[in-house]
């Protein structure tokens, strides 16, 4: 009577370490190709070094969630923050971006510092095969943050600024 349980607990060991054996693999299988699966954009997200028209140069991050940082050589001159905002791919190696920065008041109110102003940035962008090449040209408007809506460009009552610009992408020394 033991012998007969000792080989049924046996015979539901091996069912069950066959069953591991089997779906192991594949539950690893599908873990790595998860991270290691392209990220959104392609070969676009990493930072580019871009030079506009006017010679102003920035620093430009696309993100594989979808977000943009931007630094400019202007900032410190033109007393404005970095930029902050969001990039999509259109179709293979063409994007389009918007990021919003904040131009800075010289004083207090209310004892807070809100913006004298809001700047928005859309950018159209063509980047090259590899990725390590990035060109486009970009509209620039100026938001009364009290009258204004950033997010909503028919409320900007002024002209947008145009402009062209060229990059290539920082890469690390190898």
């Amino acid at each position: 009577m033991y012998a007969n349980i000792y080989s049924l607990q046996e015979a539901n060991f091996m069912r069950f370490f066959i069953r591991i054996i089997i779906i192991l693999p594949l539950f690893i299988s599908c873990v790595t190709q998860n991270l290691h699966a392209a990220p959104r954009g392609g070969c676009i997200p990493g930072t580019y070094l871009v030079v506009e028209g006017s010679g102003t140069q920035s620093l430009w991050t696309f993100s594989s969630d979808g977000t943009l940082l931007s630094a400019s050589s202007a900032q410190g001159a033109l007393n404005f923050s970095d930029g902050q905002g969001a990039w999509k791919e259109l179709r293979s190696g063409k994007a389009q971006s918007t990021f919003l920065d904040f131009n800075y008041s010289n004083s207090s109110l209310n004892g807070g510092f809100p913006p004298s102003g809001i700047a928005r940035v859309d950018a159209t962008l063509t980047f090259s095969k590899k990725c390590d090449q990035v060109e486009g040209s970009f509209e620039l408007r100026f938001f009364d943050p009290e009258t204004e809506d950033p997010l909503d460009p028919a409320t900007d009552t002024g002209n947008p600024l145009s402009d062209t610009f060229t990059g290539r992408r920082v890469v690390a020394k190898k």
